[in-house]
């Protein structure tokens, strides 16, 4: 039986995704990795009531932790003949207080959104169906074109991007950055992998879920801009376009993956309903190399194809 791994799936747009696809794709086994186990042994019930899907399972992983992201690896491997149709590297955090860090020392936000999801698509690569789907969750804020209310990426390398040097900056915009820069990294990855893995089968893409309000995303933020979050933006999915509710997202992100309509969409980026260009520096060819092979370095993984 073929599994389907959904990361960041215990809510919001995970969880909506892992939903969906328990609604589509009844003859494979839905993975859903969770830091919480219990709290994930609680969002398999919840589908399995909702769908009567019979094959879930959630194991423990912590992807602020590289040796979580091995143990997790591991234990899958242990299965016998393991095949992976799709893994869904959905899990994110956006941290605009204090710095925070992984268990590995790397800065937290960098270290989960990129790293984190980057070492376990290496260590779980050799796993996956020759016409299998990776997909990364990236956001419109990569693109500064695109004038979004967070402050636009800068990318240097992953050495200065792990381990940043302290800043007078105000955290609130050291923060925004860190996360916009982590989702040009995702996309960066996608295109770089996919080029990699372009005598295979495999289709590697990047999707924008748009924005997404009601979703855990602004756990750091303030009092005032997590009612406005709560509350207010909602209100917005009415009136602008590529704003969604967590299940609109999370059935598109489903959907890209799992669709036979989207089966020949490879090393492309997803954003409100159809392929779209991405940033400037997204396509640069020197940073694609410098993010790939640093990160193959910081996290001590290898690329198998």
């Amino acid at each position: 039986m073929d599994s389907i791994i959904i990361t960041g799936a215990t809510n919001g747009i995970g969880f909506e995704c892992a939903l969906r696809m328990a609604q589509i794709a009844k003859n494979e086994h839905i993975i859903i990795p969770a830091r919480n186990i219990k709290a994930g042994k609680e969002v398999i019930e919840k589908i399995k009531d909702k769908t009567d899907h019979k094959n879930l399972t959630s194991l423990e992983l912590d992807l602020a932790s590289l040796q979580s992201i091995r143990e997790f690896s591991e234990k899958l491997s242990r299965e016998k003949k393991l095949s992976i149709s799709i893994l869904i590297n959905n899990a994110g955090v956006q941290n605009i207080g204090e710095t925070q860090y992984t268990a590995d020392g790397f800065e937290l936000t960098f270290g989960v959104n990129h790293l984190g999801a980057f070492a376990l698509t290496m260590q779980l690569l050799p796993f996956i169906k020759n016409n299998g789907h990776i997909t990364f969750t990236s956001s419109e804020t990569h693109d500064p074109a695109l004038k979004t209310p967070i402050e636009p990426p800068i990318y240097t390398s992953v050495q200065e991007l792990a381990y940043p040097e302290e800043t007078s900056e105000k955290q609130n915009i050291v923060g925004q950055r860190r996360y916009s820069t982590s989702k040009l990294c995702n996309i960066m990855t996608t295109y770089e992998l996919q080029e990699r893995l372009k005598h295979t089968n495999i289709r590697v893409n990047a999707y924008d879920p748009g924005l997404t309000p009601g979703t855990g995303l602004a756990r750091t933020y303030t009092p005032v801009m997590r009612f406005l979050w709560k509350n207010v933006f909602p209100i917005l999915i009415l009136l602008k376009s590529n704003i969604h509710t967590p299940a609109q997202a999370g059935r598109n992100l489903a959907n890209l993956a799992y669709s036979a309509k989207y089966k020949d969409l490879k090393g492309i980026y997803f954003s409100d309903g159809k392929e779209v260009k991405t940033s400037i520096d997204s396509y640069n060819k020197d940073f694609q190399k410098n993010l790939w092979n640093e990160s193959l370095e910081i996290t001590k993984t290898t690329f198998i194809e």
